[in-house]
């Protein structure tokens, strides 16, 4: 009888066990059988770091003469000009390319000396190398050279009775370069936004300090310049007070300052560059080709002084 009951039992367990592992059987099935969920992809991040390099209408450079920063920063002489440097970015650390005058503005203007060793002028060189004209042109671009005291439109005079001189004016060498470009300064527009992408203004020999002093040169400065400087401040440009060479002293510093919206105010900049900088500097704002010669590729664009 005992063995009979504990067969009983053992068959009992046995049952139980078995349909507990076939209910356990038919669950796994049922969640096999279930679709798993896809995890949702998850995508690399989208890069948001938007350039700071500026990429502005307008440009406008006006080129004063032979002056180191000692002669201009602080000076009681200049008090326009340094009133600037509060309201954007002072360079402290920029060189000329060489001396005289002459080489230095064709350097900018071509990104190389294309032969150009002094003051002499040269009335019919018609070269065709690569320039900041054609370089703009190239990409939809515009540039013009304004000279005061320029006796006409793309005149290419040495010498003018109001104190013009070529030898402050490159575009006149270029023979690539329309006279279109060659402006008289008495026909710079009133209307800001008519002027071209990238200017330069040459004010003449009594007014860029050269033969004049550096009091009436911040004069001519705050006269002529001071509403087209406040009108960069918000229209997405730059205006630049700038020097083609020091007097003399080491290392051919010169002095410069940029102001306008999309430049820092109150800063220093104490990278090294020099005119080949800037020339890169100007093409890529405008997208142009940055390296047309050995001194630009040489050279980095300058970055740092610009607004976040």
């Amino acid at each position: 009888m005992l063995i009979w009951i504990s067969i009983v039992n053992f068959n009992k367990i046995i049952l139980r066990n078995s349909i507990l592992l076939l209910a356990l059987t038919f669950s796994l099935t049922r969640c096999s059988n279930k679709e798993v969920a896809t995890p949702p992809v998850v995508k690399p991040p989208v890069d948001t770091v938007v350039s700071t390099f500026p990429h502005p209408d307008h440009i406008i450079f006006v080129w004063f003469e032979n002056k180191g920063s000692d002669s201009i920063l602080g000076s009681s002489s200049a008090p326009y000009i340094n009133s600037l440097i509060a309201q954007g970015t002072l360079f402290t650390n920029t060189s000329a390319i060489t001396h005289p005058s002459y080489p230095n503005y064709v350097a900018f203007f071509g990104a190389d000396q294309n032969g150009i060793t002094n003051d002499k002028c040269v009335e019919t060189m018609g070269l065709t190398t690569p320039n900041l004209f054609t370089n703009l042109n190239e990409v939809g671009k515009s540039f013009a050279w304004y000279s005061e005291g320029l006796p006409e439109t793309g005149s290419k005079a040495c010498f003018a009775p109001n104190s013009y001189v070529a030898k402050h004016n490159p575009t006149t060498i270029f023979s690539n370069v329309p006279a279109s470009a060659n402006k008289r300064f008495a026909d710079f527009p009133s209307n800001y936004d008519s002027l071209e992408n990238v200017v330069c203004i040459s004010p003449n020999l009594n007014n860029d300090m050269h033969d004049g002093s550096v009091a009436k040169g911040d004069d001519w400065l705050k006269s002529k310049m001071s509403s087209l400087i406040e009108w960069c401040k918000t229209h997405n440009s730059i205006f630049v007070v700038y020097y083609d060479e020091n007097d003399g002293g080491e290392g051919n510093k010169i002095p410069v300052v940029a102001v306008g919206e999309p430049v820092m105010a109150n800063f220093a900049d104490t990278t090294s560059y020099d005119h080949y900088n800037w020339t890169r500097t100007v093409s890529k704002m405008f997208s142009a080709n940055e390296t047309w010669t050995t001194n630009l590729s040489s050279r980095e664009a300058i970055t740092s002084c610009w607004k976040k």
